[in-house]
């Protein structure tokens, strides 16, 4: 895991820094989907569609590299969204988990198609990097209830156009995983394991562009 930060941050370091380069920030809206987890989920609800929100606060050049801090939060990842859970055929009971969430914090590098190519037209990009995804919900009667805070990976790619000098909009599609699984005992079965996608959409904010 340190040895990943590391590579991380050197090579953030690394991408020099040029008068072309901008700011972006934006704010995203979403779903979470495909996700699968060896933690356990009582309700089933890892494999659910959930909202998700998420922020990239990201420094690109005029070139093919830039860097990127992204946040993301998915309310009820551990829910169905169901008042009832049924277990078998004519048997069911209220669902189990009251309240969970899965956050995560990943700082990414940034490869996209230079800027002088596509100014007001889609610039795609692809980005990924290390991080941090934290797991928590809380199961009734405090059974089993979970905080577990996880090394994990994204990887992801997308588009953004601008519509004026200082705002536009970006889509993506992104995967994120824990990279290596731990043994923790009596909340998984086997090695923590966690993974999902998010396909999302947000407004670019471009400080300094507007004229």
């Amino acid at each position: 895991m340190l040895r990943a930060l590391v590579v991380t941050c050197a090579c953030v370091l690394a991408i020099p820094a040029t008068a072309a380069a901008e700011w972006h920030i934006t704010p995203m809206v979403g779903l979470t989907f495909a996700g699968k987890t060896t933690i356990t989920d009582p309700d089933q609800g890892t494999g659910k569609r959930h909202p998700n929100l998420a922020v990239s606060v990201a420094l690109l050049g005029g070139g093919l590299l830039g860097v990127e801090g992204v946040a993301s939060l998915t309310p009820g990842f551990f829910q169905s969204g169901d008042d009832a859970v049924v277990l078998r055929p004519g048997q069911t009971t209220t669902a189990l988990v009251e309240k969970s969430r899965v956050s995560t914090f990943m700082g990414n590098i940034v490869v996209t198609a230079p800027r002088r190519w596509t100014e007001y037209n889609l610039r795609p990009f692809v980005s990924g990097g290390f991080g941090l995804m934290r797991a928590s919900k809380l199961e009734g009667f405090d059974l089993l209830s979970t905080t577990e805070n996880l090394f994990g990976y994204n990887i992801g790619g997308g588009a953004i156009g601008f519509l004026t000098h200082s705002t536009g909009v970006r889509f993506e599609l992104r995967y994120y995983s824990t990279v290596q699984g731990t043994d923790q005992g009596e909340i998984a079965f086997g090695d923590v394991h966690l993974r999902f996608m998010t396909a999302s959409i947000g407004v670019v904010i471009r400080p300094g562009r507007s004229r």
